[in-house]
């Protein structure tokens, strides 16, 4: 059984345990019989999320909830379970290597954009060369990539500079997406004013400042289908979030939720089951599909500091439950961090004074980041000022999902931003992971990167965390209802039988 694998029992067994002896059944209250039905809530089925997406442009794609858009209204080649990281396709009917180095995608014939024009194979070649010239970093899988060929307007041909066994998964990652080669620029961002056009199972109706409405896409042709006819995707903090799925007022909360509410909510569950008088919500059991982490921003001119690095490194040290950039679940991951003791803080020179900003709208990273500036300042003597996401600064606090659920896709933030002298290794390193499908080669490789991470503490790992997903009794997700990385996807979203 894989890692993922038992960590999925493993929470559903705590969950069962947690219900009581009487056995692990669905909730009750059966959903109604259709979204027309005369018990069917006047409002649409709700999604509330604290993290404002900013975009429906996959080459702009910068937070989860922007994933999820993305992943709602387009299509890519190809997609991920992310709990097997089995790879399938998508908009493709299939993505074969035709040779070592040639990796050839097959379209169907009749794929129509929102727009009512047709999808082609020149449709994929300029989305893809599109997002390699605007977000270069989310599509650094796509590195082995050297050219790219439509020798017909169902076929899409890739030539590649070595063997890539992570190809198709870069093809896969919400950057990725296939836009309308008509609608587009090739070189700037759609603005949000102005309508999105995709192939996915929805299409956006309305953009506001509370949110977003998307509805069903009449003319979808793919393997993700949905039944819910339209979605409110709406903002809203975590006390908000938390009344509303007590009160029935939303279907699902994404995220949102601090530490606190969680507790209440979990314990509100609990309480209700033992009194015969069921909350009427439940939390999906995600794994520890998290990692807490402090990156070093590229451009901060205390970035080549290697002495502070590894000050900030240790300062962290006796609260780190992390071991790795790599998370426990992924094969390949080495314990390479140190965890706890009391490890001696190098000497720094006076006046240091640092920014760091994480996301703001999520009330557990406000709390950890509180945390981290603390130890900072107590353990290093330096100052340490809390900026908002959107703002210049040396440090980031992340918790944001990873391009996709793989070693490599973990270990982007690490490798697309290296230090100078660990550039040229680092490189070999990947290329060496990517090329083979021996475990002899790969895992040394991997374990090699992980090491050097260490090293260099330009990504200092905090902790292993499971995702916060809430639903209604009513509301199911079925099959793979989540994007590469853990994000949430709408596709899946299903009243319950």
């Amino acid at each position: 059984m894989s890692p993922i694998a038992r960590s999925l029992l493993s929470m559903a067994i705590a969950w069962c345990v947690a219900l009581g002896a009487t056995g692990c059944t669905p909730p009750p209250a059966p959903p109604p019989s259709s979204p027309s039905s005369a018990s069917t809530p006047a409002r649409p089925f709700t999604v509330l999320a604290a993290q404002k997406a900013t975009t429906t442009d996959p080459a702009a794609v910068r937070n989860d909830s922007d994933a999820m858009v993305t992943l709602d209204l387009f299509q890519r080649l190809m997609l991920v379970q992310p709990s097997t990281q089995l790879l399938k396709p998508d908009l493709a009917k299939e993505c074969l290597f035709t040779g070592a180095q040639v990796y050839e995608c097959t379209l169907p014939k009749d794929v129509l954009f929102s727009s009512g024009r047709p999808l082609t194979s020149s449709d994929v070649e300029f989305s893809i060369k599109r997002a390699l010239r605007l977000a270069p970093a989310k599509m650094s899988l796509l590195g082995a990539l050297r050219s790219i060929e439509t020798p017909d307007p169902t076929t899409v041909r890739f030539r590649l500079k070595y063997p890539d066994n992570q190809f198709g998964y870069g093809l896969a990652v919400p950057a990725a997406s296939i836009v309308d080669e008509a609608a587009y620029g090739a070189d700037e961002i759609r603005p949000v004013d102005q309508p999105a056009v995709g192939s996915g199972p929805y299409q956006l109706e309305s953009w506001d400042d509370k949110g977003l409405t998307i509805t069903k896409f009449a003319q979808y042709k793919g393997p993700l289908g949905t039944d819910m006819p339209r979605i409110r995707i709406a903002w809203a903090d975590s006390p908000t979030a938390e009344q509303a799925l007590i009160d029935g007022q939303t279907e699902i909360v994404w995220r949102t939720l601090s530490p606190a509410a969680v507790d209440r909510l979990q314990n509100r569950a609990w309480t209700g089951h033992q009194q015969n008088d069921p909350a009427g919500y439940f939390r999906w059991g995600l794994p520890r599909a998290v990692l807490q982490r402090l990156v070093w921003l590229p451009r901060g001119p205390y970035r080549s500091d290697a002495t502070l690095r590894a000050a900030v490194s240790l300062a962290l040290q006796e609260d780190r439950t992390a071991s790795s950039i790599l998370p426990t679940m992924i094969e390949g991951h080495a314990d390479s961090f140190a965890l706890g003791g009391n490890p001696k803080m190098p000497a720094l020179v006076s006046g240091i004074a640092l920014t760091m900003r994480f996301t703001d709208s999520s009330p557990a990273m406000a709390d950890l980041a509180n945390r981290v500036r603390d130890r900072l300042e107590e353990q290093l003597g330096i100052s340490v000022k809390l900026v908002s996401e959107a703002e210049q600064a040396d440090l980031e606090l992340r918790d944001s999902a990873p391009l996709v659920n793989t070693a490599l896709g973990w270990l982007q933030d690490y490798l697309k931003n290296p230090l100078p002298g660990s550039a040229g290794k680092l490189a070999d390193l990947e290329e060496r992971v990517r090329s083979s499908s021996r475990d002899e080669v790969r895992l040394p490789a991997l374990i090699e990167i992980q090491k050097q991470a260490a090293v260099d503490a330009t990504v200092v790992p905090i902790a292993e965390t499971e995702g916060v997903l809430f639903l209604r009794d009513r509301v199911n997700l079925v099959g793979e209802a989540f994007g590469p990385g853990w994000q949430l996807a709408l596709w899946g979203a299903r009243w319950r039988n």
